[in-house]
């Protein structure tokens, strides 16, 4: 009876001891509430010269998402662009070469298009998805913004 009952004690005891050494992730990542202010950018192939979007500009600006929102975890979260889907004339594949080409970015939970590349895109629709992730975690945000592209306001 006696030698069951320190068995018993032993397996509890290993039991335990696997549990409590198990490896715990670093930090952690919360994006199940993730959006961007605007879920619809609109970009315009034909812009004003005094435009910030103008090519006439020294630095033309980007059409930009704004900054995700409800996302939260333990540092630094990245942000890439994780798929593209394209409609009413948009075109995917290109919109993934400027992204490649960096005249599209993904920076700190923002995504830009600069002229150079509404130049080139076809008009349409372009709906983007994320990838956001820090050490450990990782979520794909799909279908999070769309940027609409098109020839004038």
């Amino acid at each position: 009876m006696k030698i069951q009952i320190i068995r018993s004690a032993l397996a509890l005891l290993l039991i335990v001891a696997g549990v409590a050494c198990k490896k715990v992730a670093v930090g952690y990542l919360d994006a199940d509430h993730a959006s961007f202010p605007k879920k619809e950018v609109r970009a315009y192939r034909k812009v004003a010269d005094d435009s910030p979007h103008s090519t006439k500009q020294k630095y033309p600006a980007p059409w930009s998402s704004g900054r995700i929102q409800g996302v939260s975890g333990t540092n630094p979260v990245n942000y890439l662009l994780s798929d593209v889907k394209a409609s009413d004339g948009g075109d995917a594949a290109r919109f993934k070469e400027e992204e490649k080409k960096g005249t599209i970015t993904v920076s700190g939970g923002t995504i830009n298009v600069f002229p150079a590349a509404v130049k080139v895109l076809p008009n349409g629709r372009y709906t983007v998805s994320l990838k956001v992730y820090n050490e450990g975690h990782t979520k794909i945000l799909t279908d999070i913004c769309t940027f609409i592209i098109q020839e004038e306001e």
